[in-house]
C-alpha cells in the first residue's frame, strides 16, 4: 500500500513538472513570436535591411566588412545615435560620376549625424567593367585611366578618376561588384540612396 502511494506521488510530481515546463516553453515561444513579428528583414520602409558583406576600402586599405555590424541594436526612437546613409553607385555610371560633388557636400553637412557608406556595384552595361583599383581611385580622387583608349578610368572610361568633381570621399567604399545589394535591396539602377535608422531599419 505504501509503495503504491509513493508511485502515485512520483507520477504526480512528474506530471506537475511536465506541465510547468510546458507552460514556461509556451510563454517563451509566444514572446519570441511577438518579438519576431516586429523584426522583419527586407528592403522596404520599416524593415531591417538585408545584410551584405565583403571588403571595404578606407584609409588606403581593404578590410573585411559586415553591414549589420554597423547597427546599434539597442537604439530606440528618440535616442541620439548615428544614422546610416548608403549610396549605391557604379563608378562608370555618368550620373554617379556627376553626383560625386553632391556626395561630398552631403558628407560635409551630415557626416556628424550619419555614417556614410558607398556600395559600389557593376551594372550589366558596355564599358561598365570595374575593379578594386577603380573603386579606390574614384573614392580617393586619384589617377586612374591615363590611357583612356584602353577603357580604364571612371565614367565608362571617358574620364580619369582624378578629374571628377568634389573632394576625396572620407567614408567607406564597399566592393559589391557581384551585385548582392542590387538583388537583396531591389535596386534597379544607380545612383540609389537608402537612409537607415541606427538599428538598421529602412527609414
Amino acid at each position: 500500500m505504501q509503495q503504491a502511494k509513493v508511485a502515485v506521488d512520483s507520477g504526480d510530481s512528474r506530471m506537475t513538472s511536465f506541465l510547468v515546463t510546458s507552460g514556461v516553453i509556451s510563454v517563451v515561444i509566444i514572446i519570441f513570436i511577438s518579438m519576431a513579428s516586429d523584426y522583419r528583414i527586407g528592403p522596404a520602409e520599416g524593415e531591417i535591411i538585408p545584410n551584405i558583406g565583403g571588403e571595404v576600402y578606407e584609409n588606403g586599405e581593404w578590410t573585411d566588412f559586415d553591414l549589420h555590424s554597423m547597427f546599434d541594436r539597442a537604439w530606440t526612437e528618440g535616442e541620439d545615435s548615428k544614422w546610416i546613409y548608403i549610396q549605391v553607385l557604379d563608378t562608370d555610371c555618368p550620373y554617379c560620376y556627376a553626383e560625386a560633388a553632391d556626395m561630398s557636400d552631403r558628407y560635409d553637412s551630415y557626416g556628424d549625424k550619419a555614417d556614410f557608406l558607398a556600395v559600389v556595384v557593376e551594372l550589366n552595361l558596355n564599358n561598365h567593367e570595374s575593379s578594386k583599383a577603380e573603386i579606390s581611385a574614384f573614392k580617393d580622387k586619384t589617377n586612374f585611366g591615363t590611357d583612356l583608349n584602353d577603357g580604364d578610368g571612371c565614367n565608362s572610361g571617358r574620364n580619369n578618376c582624378a578629374s571628377r568633381d568634389g573632394g576625396v570621399h572620407n567614408w567607406q567604399y564597399l566592393d559589391d561588384l557581384n551585385g548582392d545589394s542590387m538583388s537583396s535591396w531591389d535596386v534597379g539602377g544607380t545612383p540609389f540612396h537608402i537612409l537607415l535608422k541606427p538599428n538598421g531599419e529602412v527609414a
